[in-house]
């Protein structure tokens, strides 16, 4: 049984008239006849009744056409959403962010991307997380794009530059190092750290830093993300080596700029480099990618 045999069965059984529904569908009446006939043949039963020279839906008939019906009304709603996809000026993006970039940055892009001309019936579906499961749920499909720290050996993934964060070192108020201009990283030797979860994606950049400045840090407890680490230092638990993000002045602590030459922390936009982008997805890495072209000049 194919599609074309189930809508030229729901114009049949709309019309009960061979002719009138021959002509509807642009078929000759054999063609049609056949059609059905084969149908019926499939199913193992008639659908249809002859009375004199007409025909009518028997009650079989009318319980498959309920199901028909459905089924290609399914159809439609699927044909006119992947339509909607082609289009670059309408369609969903759902967008995965790690979570320090949920208070101001992506909020800000977000408003940007949608106040452009003709980005307006652009809508998106949010997902948060660390970078590693934001990767993972990227290759799995479940998300179009991510914004989230560049991961090293994922060769199905392109990462393009957006936005970028300094690093700090972060210390409870009153911390003895509270009053310092600038602190060493060497200098953190005495004092337990908060460090990030080898899923974050600061973890190999951070410590890369401590091997290069042969520092060893005695690790009080790991965490995923941004707020949880801030949290923690507030609290008197460690100190931190985090990026400066958004909402850290509003913890308790103090932020101290590194003396060491450290690298900033970037976010990326990630693609899958395979994947053939949705027109809406493209239109929203090149609004991205304009953005960080100008924050650069």
């Amino acid at each position: 049984m194919n599609l074309k045999q189930l809508q030229y069965f729901v114009k049949l059984a709309e019309t009960e008239h061979y002719r009138k529904a021959a002509e509807a569908l642009y078929i000759t009446e054999p063609s049609l006849n056949r059609a059905i006939r084969d149908m019926e043949k499939e199913l193992g039963i008639q659908l249809f009744e002859k009375q004199g020279r007409n025909i009518y839906l028997n009650k079989y008939g009318r319980l498959f056409l309920a199901y028909v019906q459905r089924s290609l009304q399914e159809l439609n709603r699927g044909i006119d959403l992947m339509k909607a996809y082609t289009r670059p000026d309408q369609g969903k993006i759902i967008l995965g962010f790690i979570y320090t970039m949920g208070y101001t940055l992506v909020p800000e892009m977000i408003t940007q991307f949608q106040g452009i001309d003709g980005n307006e019936r652009i809508t998106f579906d949010f997902h948060q997380g660390t970078t590693t499961s934001l990767i993972k749920e990227l290759k799995e499909e479940k998300i179009d794009a991510a914004l989230c720290s560049s991961v090293e050996n994922e060769p199905d993934v392109l990462f393009y530059p957006v936005a970028e964060e300094e690093l700090i070192v972060a210390v409870p108020k009153g911390h003895r190092l509270s009053n310092r201009g600038s602190v060493s990283l060497k200098e953190l030797e005495p004092y337990p750290i908060i460090a990030f979860d080898k899923s974050s994606g600061l973890y190999q950049m951070i410590h890369k830093f401590l091997v290069q400045a042969d520092a060893h840090l005695k690790v009080a407890c790991h965490v995923e993300e941004d707020n949880a680490m801030a949290g923690f230092v507030a609290a008197g638990y460690g100190v931190a080596i985090m990026p400066d993000f958004y909402t850290l002045p509003y913890y308790n602590l103090d932020r101290i700029p590194i003396s060491d030459p450290v690298e900033k922390r970037y976010l990326y936009l990630a693609l899958l480099r395979q994947s053939q982008l949705l027109p809406v997805v493209e239109r929203f890495r090149n609004f991205l990618l304009a953005r960080w072209q100008r924050g650069m000049l």
